[in-house]
């Protein structure tokens, strides 16, 4: 099975370098770069609703192992037409070497962390304690409701953080906010078309936003703010966290979280 495997992985290889030599159409690659618990299912789901576009795979695996790119799948996916795929992918210079190298158009999917903490929350009970982000225990999940938030900000938000700061300074990714898609999710998901060079046409848009809102797609709540009913102590911890980057104090995304965090604290 190994060397099947093997003979497998090289031919996608050799396959798309000659695909590449003769320059054979690639069609759009769109890489939702995302935060877990932000509405990616839903943005993909969509995106693949788009006539000429499907939802590919390009990590090796997934579960509790992290997201990055997967070169074979790549290259498997580079000349069959128009993709989207979701991976909860941090930015470094090797993922920044293969965008540029397979021509992805990075689309990074943010939300205001409050909001985040309270809906990893939920899942955690509902759901899974599987996560490529942090290891959640059997323990954990016989914590309070407080103290789980605050061990949700101290275990997982670093990460979360990490993807942000790594990707914010990316001129050529597209940040999206989770607010703005909920809020607006057909002119934001034809700003990612076109972001990704198809100009939208109006006729499909109804099935796409049919999809967005499919039944499927694990939005828990689906509403933003959420992050006020935050514990005070999981607030205190997450404003500890955003000190860490000072630099980023202007940076509008930062601003809001600030700000969400001083209205938490006023009311707990």
């Amino acid at each position: 099975m190994r060397q099947l495997n093997r003979i497998a992985s090289a031919s996608y290889l050799f396959l798309d370098a000659v695909l590449e030599a003769v320059r054979y159409p690639r069609g759009a690659h769109v890489l939702v770069a995302c935060m877990p618990k932000s509405a990616s299912t839903s943005l993909t789901n969509a995106i693949a609703a788009y006539p000429g576009f499907r939802k590919v795979a390009l990590a090796a695996a997934y579960g509790s192992r992290e997201q990055e790119l997967c070169q074979i799948r790549l290259s498997r996916y580079n000349h069959r037409g128009p993709y989207v795929a979701q991976q909860h992918l941090r930015n470094s210079s090797f993922t920044q070497s293969l965008i540029e190298q397979y021509r992805l158009a990075p689309i990074v999917l943010v939300r205001d962390l409050s909001d985040v903490v309270l809906s990893i929350r939920d899942h955690l009970h509902r759901e899974s304690r599987e996560s490529p982000i942090a290891i959640f225990t059997p323990e954990h999940l016989r914590q309070s409701p407080a103290e789980l938030e605050e061990t949700i900000v101290r275990i997982a938000m670093p990460w979360y953080l990490s993807f942000y700061v790594g990707w914010r300074s990316d001129r050529r990714a597209h940040i999206v906010a989770y607010e703005d898609l909920v809020r607006d999710p057909q002119s934001a998901i034809e700003a990612i078309l076109r972001f990704s060079g198809i100009e939208p046409q109006e006729q499909y848009m109804p099935r796409v936003l049919e999809a967005f809102r499919g039944p499927n797609n694990r939005i828990n709540v689906g509403v933003s703010g959420r992050g006020r009913l935050l514990g005070s102590g999981a607030a205190a911890a997450l404003g500890h966290l955003l000190d860490q980057y000072r630099e980023c104090d202007a940076d509008p995304y930062f601003r809001r979280m600030r700000s969400a965090l001083s209205a938490t604290v006023s009311t707990t």
